[in-house]
């Protein structure tokens, strides 16, 4: 039997409920890694993190390419308005030129 567009609704809402829980799960965990200085599990939860936050944007109707052009936007923008002895700068440069050799790889 077909679902009806608010049984859809009602189903992506109960999942995204869900996931939002995870993500929050998942950041409790990575700053218990951290604490504890515990690389595998800081990896484990970043990974967590950044899968979770994914699935959550397509069952919110964004796909995957949105989330990543979105992404790079931000880094973009992040990059224009820091300057290269801005704490951050280094770090938004390197991902977003890992992201792009990514996206041509």
């Amino acid at each position: 039997m077909r679902k009806n567009n608010s049984e859809v609704f009602a189903g992506n809402l109960r999942v995204s409920e869900s996931l939002k829980a995870q993500l929050v799960e998942a950041l409790s965990d990575l700053f218990k890694a951290t604490l504890k200085n515990d690389h595998a599990k800081t990896c484990d939860s970043l990974a967590a993190i950044i899968s979770i936050a994914y699935i959550l944007g397509r069952k919110l109707g964004i796909d995957f390419t949105t989330v990543d052009y979105l992404a790079n936007q931000k880094l973009q923008a992040g990059i224009m308005e820091s300057d290269e002895k801005d704490q951050w700068y280094e770090d938004m440069r390197y991902l977003m030129l890992y992201l792009d050799d990514r996206k041509r790889g």
